[in-house]
């Protein structure tokens, strides 16, 4: 299985507004289509229902251990999963961005993200791992209505390593919006960090990447990773991605703000 970060090194991170990269065709075309005409729809993902019937807007997901135990995945996307949530890919994203993590997560983790115990996020049963990694399908549902957001300014789980968006937007998908902005703090960190969608006084967009097939998007988890979802007008089409993640037991970033008030 080709990483999606090969080809990918230091000279690709952009600083402004937090350490990032935005890359385009990671994935090679033969292996990209397999994986997206495989991609399944809200029915696998969600429940059994009419079109008119799935709610608006929303986020669903598929894990990796759940697409790994699944009969009726492909074996494109048991690879895929498997490789991405596994020790190799978090030793390629540590190496890659060497020099931009942040102190108290070096702190929390003995000075490196490798050598520790890993394995697959589950929620039923964790595992008495340190790090948890996972590469799960997520969707939002078609916006039936009126324009809205999934997602708006926010802060990823504070208890996360990295985000990474491998965007598998469909052929005939030609929705508006749901784009990714970033974002910087307009007054310092402020209220609620953990809270899924800031005050917009709270933030200022400093950068828009649009929502494209085979495009991903990388950066490390921080206090000014600010980033949301611009507003997708009505559309009976899905918006789908990978989101590729891990995570610890503990919020650091909680604490390391405390530290730093």
């Amino acid at each position: 299985m080709r990483s999606l970060l090969a080809g990918l090194s230091p000279a690709d991170i952009r600083t402004d507004p937090f350490p990032h990269i935005v890359a385009d065709t990671p994935m090679e075309a033969g292996l990209y289509e397999a994986l997206s005409a495989s991609f399944p729809d809200f029915q696998r993902l969600g429940w059994p229902c009419p079109p008119e019937r799935m709610p608006n807007n929303r986020r669903y997901e598929l894990s990796a251990q759940m697409i790994l135990d699944a009969d009726d995945m492909p074996d494109c996307w048991k690879e895929f999963v498997a490789f991405h949530s596994g020790p190799a890919f978090l030793a390629e994203v540590e190496a890659l961005f060497e020099g931009y993590w942040d102190p108290a997560l070096l702190a929390a983790l003995d000075g490196r993200l490798t050598g520790h115990r890993t394995g697959r996020r589950n929620l039923v049963q964790p595992g008495a791992h340190r790090i948890h990694q996972d590469a799960r399908m997520e969707i939002n549902t078609p916006v039936r209505d009126r324009p809205s957001s999934c997602r708006g300014p926010h802060l990823d789980t504070l208890n996360r390593l990295f985000s990474c968006l491998f965007y598998m937007r469909a052929p005939d998908d030609d929705a508006q919006g749901g784009d990714l902005e970033l974002y910087r703090w307009r007054d310092g960190p402020t209220g609620r960090i953990n809270a899924y969608d800031l005050p917009a006084d709270a933030v200022d967009v400093v950068a828009t990447v649009p929502y494209r097939a085979n495009r991903l998007v990388i950066f490390p988890q921080s206090v000014n990773a600010l980033h949301g979802v611009t507003v997708r007008h009505p559309t009976p089409h899905t918006r789908r991605y990978v989101f590729i993640t891990a995570e610890l037991g503990e919020d650091w970033l909680q604490s390391a703000v405390r530290e730093a008030n």
